[in-house]
């Protein structure tokens, strides 16, 4: 399910000039001039990216490319990125760095992991190749168990990962497998194709110039099954979704123009905004109809607010530092 469209054009213009750094000098100091500082209680999205063993080189250059773009794509204001990669990528690293998620994580955050590389499948338990001891899936699940976020997704871009997705099985949990069981064993294409998604115009179906899962994997799929067409080969993966990836952001389409640093602290709060939103949209769920188009309303209506102090901006970039007004006239 494709998300929503959530603000303008302008805002996220605005905002992913800032999360690609494509603003102009000076906006550090800008930052801290008339910034609204982010609430402690702002929904966060705190992400995991690991490369695995490639085996041969051509394969460990694509994996380390992979886990490098997702996380290049990923870091916006509001979104924390762990990459582990080569030989910081072992069994306890990954460990470790799930138990510091799960003490950091809130609630209404989402926790995103996307493991890149060759994955193997004994009948019995899926592990992912790594130096040292493999983790199995039954780990994975056992170091997310502690995880109270409620938007939660891991995507598994190796061969047999289809092994995976039970043992993951989760409600709240969105899993994502390059193949769609275990018995799809021979090397995956899907991470490339991923990767790709993350700033592909392409990829991004409802314009807004960010990259859901849910595009991303639609994207990916579909080149993945156009290659097995195009090269007449036999398919040997078939990539599986399970669960609603449309709730998470993993990448971004950087916009041509610069911002200029005065607005920074805008987009900030466009990102609080969003990240709101999204976990607005978890909880649906368990919220009356009231309580949930309330707490919509406040959101878009203050969403609103500040895009209309950026095209004010626009109109008049010399009135000096774009203003952040809190409160909303409701």
């Amino acid at each position: 399910m494709t998300r929503y469209a959530r603000h303008t054009g302008t805002v996220l213009a605005v905002s992913l000039a800032i999360a690609a750094g494509n603003v102009g000098h000076g906006a550090e100091a800008a930052t801290n001039t008339g910034a609204a500082p982010s609430s402690p209680t702002s929904p966060r999205t705190r992400m995991l990216v690991v490369t695995g063993l490639g085996g041969e080189a051509e394969y460990a250059r694509a994996f380390a490319a992979q886990g490098e773009a997702s996380a290049r794509n990923a870091r916006a204001p509001g979104t924390e990125v762990t990459l582990l990669t080569d030989g910081d990528a072992t069994r306890e690293a990954i460990r470790d760095a799930l138990v510091g998620i799960a003490k950091q994580s809130a609630q209404a955050d989402a926790v995103i992991v996307q493991l890149y590389g060759h994955g193997t499948f004994d009948g019995e338990h899926f592990r992912f190749n790594v130096p040292g001891p493999d983790p199995t899936a039954a780990d994975l699940a056992a170091w997310l168990a502690p995880v109270t976020a409620r938007r939660q997704l891991v995507v598994i871009a190796t061969s047999a990962s289809g092994a995976a997705q039970e043992p993951l099985h989760q409600e709240g949990r969105t899993v994502i497998t390059a193949t769609r069981h275990g018995r799809e064993r021979d090397a995956s294409l899907f991470g490339g194709f991923w990767a790709d998604a993350l700033d592909a115009p392409g990829a991004d179906i409802d314009k807004d110039r960010r990259i859901s899962a849910e595009e991303a994997f639609r994207f990916a799929e579909r080149a993945v099954a156009g290659f097995y067409e195009d090269q007449q080969l036999m398919v040997t993966e078939h990539p599986r979704l399970e669960g609603d990836a449309g709730l998470f952001i993993v990448g971004r389409i950087a916009p041509s123009e610069r911002v200029e640093p005065r607005v920074v602290h805008l987009a900030s709060r466009v990102e609080e905004l969003t990240n709101a939103i999204d976990a607005l949209k978890a909880d649906r769920r368990v919220l009356t109809d009231d309580d949930y188009f309330t707490r919509l309303q406040d959101l878009l209506m203050e969403l609103a607010t500040v895009d209309q102090q950026l095209k004010a901006h626009q109109q008049n970039p010399d009135e000096g530092d774009a203003p952040f007004t809190e409160d909303v006239d409701r």
